[in-house]
C-alpha cells in the first residue's frame, strides 16, 4: 500500500466489506450508547439494525445490476479521500424515480429534495436530483472509486466540498453546531490535502445560493486556506 493510500480509510481496491465495518463501528462507538442502559442498547442495535458486510455489498451490486445512475456521497465518500470519522449510513445522490427502483429498498421518509430508508440492515440517505444543485453536482463532479468487487460511481473531491458548503448556510441559521463542526472540519481536511481552486467552487455555487451566503462561504474558505498556509509554514521552519 502506498503512503497516500495508507492515509485513506477506504483506499482504491479495498473490499466493500470495509464499508460495512465502518458503518458497524459507528453504531458501536456512538457516544449516546455510553449513557444508555444495556436494554436500550440491545433494542437499538438488534441484528436487523446493525449493518452486515453482506448487506452493504449487496446494495452496491443491486444498484449495478439494476443499471441505476447514482453517486456515492456523504461520509463513505469522504472516507475514500481521507482518514476520518465513522458514519452510520450510506449516502447516495440520485433521481427519486431511480431510488424507488433499487431492488429491496424500503423508503421510510421523503420530501422534495431528500429521502431516507433502509436496504436490509443498511441505512440509506438519499439526495434527490429534483434539487437543481444536486443535479449539477451529479452532472459535473462524478468519478469512480475502485473497490475489490466492483467500481462505484462516486463524487469527486470538489463535488464533496461543494455539497458540504451548500449545506453550511442552512446549518448556520439553525445553529446546528454539531453538524456545522463536522462539515467545516471535513471541508478543511479536503482543502488541506487536495487544494482545489476555491474561487472555482464559489463560482459553481453562485447560481444556487443568495449573495450573502456566498460571501459568508468565501470568508470561511479564505480563513481556512490562510490557516492551512500558516500551519504549513510553521511546519517547514
Amino acid at each position: 500500500m502506498s503512503e497516500a493510500s495508507a492515509r485513506v480509510t477506504l483506499p482504491q481496491g479495498v473490499s466493500l466489506e470495509r464499508v460495512a465495518k465502518v458503518l458497524a463501528d459507528a453504531w458501536d462507538g456512538d457516544p449516546r450508547n455510553w449513557q444508555a442502559s444495556p436494554a436500550q442498547i440491545r433494542e437499538e442495535l438488534t441484528e436487523g439494525n446493525l449493518p452486515t458486510p453482506g448487506d452493504a455489498m449487496a446494495l452496491f451490486h443491486a444498484l449495478k445490476d439494476a443499471r441505476l445512475e447514482y453517486l456515492l456521497v456523504g461520509g463513505i465518500a469522504m472516507l475514500t479521500y481521507v482518514q476520518g470519522r465513522n458514519t452510520k449510513d450510506i449516502d447516495l445522490l440520485m433521481a427519486a424515480a431511480d431510488a424507488r427502483q433499487i431492488p429491496g429498498i424500503c423508503i421510510e421518509e421523503e420530501n422534495e429534495f431528500f429521502a431516507s430508508g433502509r436496504f436490509r440492515s443498511v441505512r440509506v440517505d438519499l439526495l434527490l436530483t429534483r434539487n437543481p444543485f444536486f443535479e449539477a453536482v451529479a452532472l459535473n463532479h462524478a468519478t469512480r472509486h475502485r473497490f475489490a468487487e466492483l467500481d462505484v460511481p462516486a463524487v469527486t473531491v470538489e463535488g464533496l466540498i461543494l455539497l458540504k458548503l451548500y449545506a453550511l448556510p442552512s446549518l448556520y441559521r439553525q445553529l446546528d453546531w454539531d453538524r456545522i463542526y463536522f462539515h467545516e472540519s471535513d471541508i478543511k481536511q479536503l482543502l488541506a490535502r487536495y487544494r482545489p481552486p476555491v474561487e472555482g467552487l464559489l463560482q459553481f455555487l453562485k447560481p444556487h445560493m443568495i449573495e450573502s451566503d456566498i460571501n459568508e462561504l468565501r470568508r470561511f474558505l479564505v480563513e481556512a486556506t490562510d490557516r492551512i498556509v500558516e500551519v504549513e509554514r510553521k511546519g517547514e521552519q
